[in-house]
């Protein structure tokens, strides 16, 4: 039976509170709103000054190289991520640091609170919480995908469509390699993670509780607007929010986004290294693997709630006000 937590019990720390002090938050303004508007804001600002950009780079390029680049519109994309490949990948890192991460900070400062770091729970953890986070990730790897794989194989799409991704994520090089890990595993683990999970996240669980971990994985899946992987996706989402919604913490969810990807673009690197080494890449992995890898994680995800168990206590004081009363402090705080 799980120990129960109780107010009256706990008696958490001056730190451990939030002075919401922003415009919003002093207006009293709904907070899923909040959430929801710097979202969508966000989100459109990225996407479209992302395409923006890479429309602009496009066309210089066929400037300067007096080439047309023809086809169908698929054609067409992969074309471009061939031959563009580096600045577009410049382009992700830019926006994302740019468009992504700067105006969630702002919009937490100016909407909510100065106290950013807490706000987003930019604190440490148990070292243990980060590890088992990453190993239930790898565990997951297998299943998520088999599903993806199925999913392709079942529309039958032209391989050109395949192409497209994988021509903008493989590595040629072992400089490429590195870049490529910046761009895809460094830069997300912290962007996304910062506007998903410390700021959209975050603020619906001040209204919707433990819904905000499934509702933000949802959300996550449909933002990277790749259909065919939205289930797989949306599960990886699901299961980075509740690693933040657990452990109260951003590093689990960033070392767990991290680990997702390096793997991935792992796999494109090195793909007949890890062929000969018996590494399913097309998804067309045994049932026996796939039972044994769940198992491995219905085992570790146990452990990882034994571990994470104490921070329930956060739950219970979640949007409680308290006043705290010093010499130098007269103002309400409140736990979020």
């Amino acid at each position: 039976m799980e120990e129960e937590y109780t107010a009256q019990e706990i008696k958490p720390e001056i730190e451990d509170y939030i002075k919401l002090n922003g415009t919003w938050e002093n207006k009293n303004r709904s907070i899923t709103a909040a959430a929801f508007i710097g979202l969508i804001g966000i989100g459109a600002l990225y996407f479209n000054a992302q395409s923006i950009l890479a429309s602009l780079v496009t066309v210089i390029y066929q400037g300067i190289y007096h080439t047309q680049i023809s086809g169908n519109i698929l054609e067409r994309i992969n074309t471009i991520t061939r031959e563009l490949k580096t600045p577009m990948l410049i382009i992700v890192v830019l926006t994302q640091y740019t468009l992504m991460l700067f105006p969630t900070l702002w919009i937490v400062k100016r909407w909510h609170t100065t106290q950013i770091k807490k706000y987003l729970r930019v604190r440490f953890c148990s070292f243990k919480e980060i590890i088992l986070a990453v190993l239930i990730t790898i565990s997951l790897l297998p299943l998520s995908y088999y599903i993806s794989y199925t999913i392709l194989e079942r529309f039958k799409l032209p391989e050109v469509f395949n192409n497209v991704s994988s021509s903008l994520f493989t590595a040629n090089s072992l400089g490429q390699f590195i870049f490529m890990i910046i761009v895809v595993a460094v830069t997300p683990a912290i962007c996304e993670e910062i506007f998903f999970r410390g700021y959209v996240q975050r603020t619906l669980e001040r209204t919707i509780g433990a819904k905000s971990f499934i509702v933000t994985g949802i959300i996550f899946g449909l933002f990277h607007m790749q259909p065919l992987s939205l289930i797989s996706l949306s599960l990886l989402g699901v299961l980075l929010s509740f690693f933040y919604y657990r452990s109260k913490s951003i590093f689990p969810s960033s070392a767990s986004h991290f680990t997702n990807n390096l793997i991935a673009i792992t796999l494109l690197y090195d793909q007949e290294k890890f062929a000969k080494l018996g590494i399913p890449l097309n998804g067309n992995t045994s049932l026996s693997f796939l039972i044994v890898s769940l198992i491995i994680a219905f085992g570790l995800f146990i452990v990882y709630l034994k571990i994470t168990r104490a921070n329930k206590y956060e739950e219970v004081l979640l949007s409680q006000t308290v006043e705290i009363s010093n010499e130098n402090i007269n103002e309400p705080y409140h736990f979020v």
